[in-house]
């Protein structure tokens, strides 16, 4: 099975939510700062937080509805 990984710049953020929306498995609203949480996700970089996944639908509508493009999913085994 496909392996890929989601790469979320919290950082530039800009708490608009759609991404929490749309992929609810992977992203919710922090309600201290508004900003999107990667749900289950590790901190790689100063943040940077990365998740690998199974299924990238609901990932990539995240990253099709994203105004700040601080979502990314790369596929990482076939």
């Amino acid at each position: 099975m496909a392996k890929f990984k989601i790469i979320y710049n919290r950082t530039d953020c800009v708490a608009a939510g759609p991404c929490a929306a749309v992929d609810p498995d992977n992203f919710e609203i922090n309600p201290e700062d508004g900003k999107a949480d990667l749900i289950g996700g590790k901190e790689t970089s100063p943040g940077i937080w990365e998740l690998e996944i199974e299924d990238d639908e609901k990932a990539n509508q995240a990253v099709e509805v994203c105004p700040a493009a601080v979502i990314s999913v790369k596929k990482i085994k076939d």
